[in-house]
């Protein structure tokens, strides 16, 4: 006032009472019934100053005064709205108070509660809001051409339904319909949506509905009626400014924000070379950024809005289709509904620089950011000098064996792997080598030499040492070529990579070391970080090291020409215009034909040996190998038929089988029920091979299995068989043609597949009738107990012929030999050597004729010992002649032991009736066939009779005076058993005047019984006075 004389103070501070008394009666006076305030930001305001505790809790008492008055009653009352969008004791316990402190304000808290009353809002009426501040129509005509525009949105299921938010729908989450977009548009349901979920944890000046507005307003001078606007573009609305008050919330936005900032904005400049000034220039309006980087950008900052915000259905389990969806109309695709596979090689390309992006899964993977603020790349970093050229080269061929799908087994001297596979139903192998086809030191002439009937596949590297091309590997395989020596190698000798891609190798060769072991690389490596801070770097290099490789893979399919090289990927060469070279000159191996590196490898082999062995049967399905069993089962299908007279059976077992391996290989053929077989069904080979031995003059003559598969080999176009499939071949030809099976001179059965010896020969076989073989069957079963094979083949008759001289040539002797004990038998007897009983039963009659057809089999063979056991078996008593055989060294062993002289007391007592009896009964079995009377049972029974009727004789010497002597006792005879047969009988007469004999007896008995434990013995003694 001294200086201004006119100045008047004009108002003083009030308290917030006094105030608001002031302003009641003002509003009184002014005609209003009450005052009606709405403090939409007033707890946002508070909880902004928690971390001013004072202030903080002085502040937020002053929310009671809204309702009670220290000044009494006011004017007119105030109704108060006030927005609570949070829990400020939440937050006050969050900023560090004392238990104390957040008891008394948890006091404080209640006491206002109770003057509130409270009205829940929930945020679904976010889409009617923004309808009605931000998208209100200007009039009939605005709203005609909105509602025209959005009924042209493309609405495929794919998009539609993701732009409708109708993803990760559950009971909670039901998603939008149509009208629900048409009243938001061109915002989405699912930018809505993602809005009103981060709604509580942005910042105040940062809500849902001025992100709408913000979105729009920024947009005025581009956004047409038709675009729809990207989920993406919300990112930097949402993250920038003041960070959430939530602490994790905040953190994870920094997160973001510093990931985008440092990685990701720069990656993509990069990719499109940009420069941040021109960054800059756009975003002052003096400059454009083109389309492919805004359409990225919008990508990238999608995804870091799917880290923030995990849980909003949208943005949950992101895969690249729902990625593109969100951002529907940034992504260009040739073609149409493509857009996925577009998105996916973008995000792709990013994960490999990019460790903290993970994608998961093959054909729409989920797409995964990692936000943390840990420095694994001081790990990599003190890992780097793992990097060096071996390593990168095992790594390459690690990689190309996986995607082969072979299995590297140990190699050999030259260091070749050899893959075993199934070609057109046979098994091949392929022999790998991998080496630097330029360097002669590494690779010799003799690494590009393959195995007789085996292919070699060489493959080099998708790089070399500084200073070196690939034009230097082409050179050498002219060189190799001009030599003119005859190799079965294929050359794969791909494009270098790209030096970009070369880094990647580099890095993921770092990783690869790092991450594999058994953790100690990891733990040395990673001992500066913290615990949780290493398990996280270990989580984000892990799937960086899994992006590098998925990327590397596709990058090697580029190089090796599997796949079409993109941008970048590969070096410029213009000279190398092929990576497939054959050092056969008859085969041309074109280029790499398959989808997949895999499939690329088998189209090569296949051709390979197609165009080794173009006639090779075609055994379907393919890729599944002939085993021996299947042959054999092919084989005896064979047999059988060559049995029948039509050459015709039916179907056995796997049925399928047999059809698979005859049909395809021209050995017989299965029809739908039957097997048939014969010369016009084994072609080519029977005239092939008729021609070679003809032109070898061995038509009739034996011929070794060496001999047979030679001509198979020669077979022109080559069929190229394993040697158990020319086996099957062999043994049809040789079934066919009446061939016997000889090894070292001997006849043997026929071999089965797979068992066939090259020395092995076969001979020209006569062949029996049928009905001559039945026979010959039967006899040699019923002569000699031999069970042959029921099918008339070649080799039957000659294993039939071997067995039956094995057997003739032990058995001769003894047949003579019983027909002279026999006949001498027979003159002690008394009986005829040429029979009384007739044929029927003559014992001497059965040995001679046994004699007679194993001395004239000695000297048979082939079909004359068929024909001749046919005879045999016509004669209806095989079974005597061959219990003959069998038993002929028995009987004359007990024709020789038998005590004849002990028959001539019987011969002298002609008139004794039991004599007649007991010579009758042993003349009786003597002249019986064998199979009928065993001989040694019956000399054995003669020789008791004969001792019993010689006691019975013996006459007991004259009585003393005193009474008549005791007859002997009747001999009780044993308790009839039934037919019983006699072996080992002893006799021993024990004398009185010899006191140890009974004792010997005794004990003899007591061995006998142990010695016998499971036999019936019969103990019998008489006292003889």
């Amino acid at each position: 006032q001294a200086y201004f004389s006119s100045y008047t103070q004009q108002a003083t501070y009030l308290d917030l009472d006094t105030g608001l008394a002031a302003i009641s009666a003002h509003a009184k006076a002014l005609g209003y019934d009450a005052i009606v305030l709405f403090l939409d930001e007033l707890v946002l305001w508070l909880a902004f100053s928690v971390q001013d505790q004072a202030f903080f809790r002085r502040e937020s008492q002053k929310i009671t005064k809204l309702v009670e008055s220290s000044t009494g009653v006011r004017p007119i009352p105030l109704v108060s709205f006030v927005a609570r969008q949070m829990d400020l004791r939440r937050w006050f316990a969050d900023s560090g108070a004392s238990g104390a402190e957040q008891e008394a304000l948890d006091r404080a808290f209640r006491h206002q509660e109770g003057r509130f009353g409270t009205i829940t809002l929930g945020d679904d009426n976010l889409p009617y809001v923004a309808r009605q501040r931000l998208l209100r129509r200007k009039d009939e005509r605005a709203e005609q051409v909105m509602t025209e525009a959005f009924d042209h949105l493309e609405r495929r299921p794919e998009v539609w339904d993701v732009l409708l938010d109708g993803v990760n729908t559950d009971d909670a989450h039901r998603g939008a319909d149509e009208t629900a977009f048409r009243r938001t548009y061109p915002f989405s349901p699912a930018l809505v949506s993602t809005l009103r979920s981060l709604a509580s944890v942005m910042q105040r000046e940062r809500t849902a509905l001025k992100v709408m507005q913000q979105m729009l307003v920024d947009r005025r001078e581009t956004l047409t009626v038709d675009d729809v606007i990207p989920v993406g573009d919300a990112f930097s609305y949402i993250v920038n400014g003041q960070n959430p008050l939530d602490p994790t919330a905040a953190a994870l936005f920094r997160s973001a924000r510093s990931l985008y900032a440092e990685k990701l904005q720069p990656l993509l400049l990069t990719n499109h070379g940009l420069t941040r000034d021109d960054l800059e220039r756009a975003e002052m309006g003096s400059g454009s950024l083109p389309a492919g980087f805004l359409a990225d950008d919008r990508l990238a900052q999608t995804l870091l809005l799917s880290a923030i915000a995990p849980k909003v259905p949208a943005l949950k389990g992101l895969t690249a289709s729902r990625l593109a969806s969100l951002n529907h109309g940034s992504i260009v695709s040739p073609l149409p509904g493509n857009e996925r596979t577009v998105v996916l090689g973008k995000v792709r390309e990013w994960s490999r620089s990019i460790p903290e992006i993970h994608v998961e899964g093959d054909r729409d993977p989920v797409i995964r950011v990692q936000l943390e603020d840990v420095d694994y790349e001081s790990v990599v970093d003190r890992a780097k000098g793992e990097d060096n050229p071996g390593r990168r080269r095992e790594l390459v061929k690690a990689l190309i064996a996986e995607m082969l799908d072979v299995e590297l087994r140990d190699p050999d001297m030259l260091g070749a792997h050899t893959d075993h596979l199934i070609w057109r139903g046979s098994r091949r192998d392929v022999d790998l080598v991998f080496g630097n086809v330029r360097d002669s030191s590494w690779l010799t002439d003799d690494h590009f030499t393959s195995r007789p009937g085996t292919w070699r596949l060489v493959i080099d590297h998708p790089f070399d040492d500084e200073g070196h091309s690939s034009a230097e590997d082409m050179q050498r395989l002219d060189r190799l070529l001009s030599t003119g020596q005859p190799r079965q190698t294929v050359v794969w000798v791909p494009r270098f990579l790209s030096s970009e891609k070369m880094l990647d190798l580099r890095r993921l060769v770092i990783l690869d070391w790092l991450l594999g072991g058994t953790g100690e690389r990891w733990a040395s490596h990673a001992d500066h970080l913290s615990e949780v801070d290493r398990a996280t770097a270990r989580a984000i290099l892990q799937a960086n090291h899994s992006s590098l490789r998925d990327g590397l893979q596709r990058a090697l399919e580029q190089a090796y020409g599997v796949m079409k090289p993109a941008p970048g990927v590969l070096q410029d060469d213009a000279g190398h215009d092929r990576v497939l070279t054959s050092l056969d000159r008859s085969f041309d191996p074109g280029a790499p034909d398959g989808a997949t590196f895999a499939s690329a490898y088998r189209s090569l082999v296949d051709r390979a040996y197609t165009a080794t062995y173009p006639a090779h049967p075609t055994f379907e399905p393919g890729d599944v190998e002939i085993r021996v069993t299947d042959l054999k089962a092919v084989y005896a299908h064979l047999e059988r038929a060559m049995s029948d007279p039509q050459k015709r059976v039916p179907l056995a077992g796997d049925a399928a089988v047999v059809r698979r391996v005859a049909n395809a290989l021209g050995v017989g053929y299965a029809a739908e029920t039957h097997f048939i077989f014969g010369d016009d069904r084994f072609s080519p080979w029977g005239t092939e091979l008729a021609r070679a031995a003809g032109a070898e003059g061995l038509s009739d003559a034996p011929v070794k299995v060496s001999e047979l598969r030679r001509w198979i080999d020669a077979i022109t176009p080559k069929r190229g068989l394993r040697p158990e499939v020319s086996d099957l071949v062999i043994l049809a030809w040789a079934l066919l043609r009446q061939r016997a099976w000889y090894h070292h001179g001997a006849p043997i059965p026929a071999p089965q597949p797979g068992k066939v010896l090259s020395e092995m020969e076969l001979r020209l076989q006569a062949m029996p009738s049928q009905s001559e073989w039945t026979g010959a069957t039967r006899a040699a079963g019923e002569l000699f107990g031999i069970h042959a094979s029921p099918y008339l083949t070649p080799q039957a008759v000659a294993s039939l012929a071997e067995e039956i001289k094995t057997k003739v040539s032990a058995l001769v002797g003894p047949a003579q030999s019983l027909v002279t004990h026999v006949e001498d038998a027979y003159r002690r007897l008394d009986l005829t050597t040429e029979g009384q009983t007739g044929r029927a039963s003559d014992r001497l009659a059965t040995a001679r004729e046994a004699s007679l057809a194993v001395s004239s089999l000695m000297h048979l063979d082939g079909v004359e010992m068929t024909r001749r056991l046919a005879e045999l078996a016509e004669s209806g008593h095989g079974s005597a002649i061959g219990t003959s055989l069998t038993r002929a060294a028995d009987v004359s062993s007990a024709l020789t032991r038998f005590r004849w002289d002990r028959l001539d007391p019987l011969k002298a007592a002609s008139t004794d009736d039991d004599a007649k009896q007991i010579l009758s009964r042993l003349r009786l079995g003597m002249t019986s066939d064998e199979i009928v009377t065993r001989a040694a049972d019956a000399l054995q029974r003669a020789d008791d009779e004969a001792y019993q009727w010689a006691i019975g004789r013996s006459q007991p010497p004259s009585p003393g005076p005193g009474p008549s002597p005791v007859p002997p006792a009747p001999d009780p005879g044993p308790i009839d058993p039934g037919p019983v047969v006699i072996r080992d009988p002893h006799r021993h007469v024990v004398q009185r005047n010899d006191p140890g004999a009974h004792q010997t007896v005794l004990s003899e008995l007591r061995a006998f019984l142990t010695t016998h434990a499971d036999d019936q013995v019969e103990v019998t003694w008489r006292v003889v006075e």
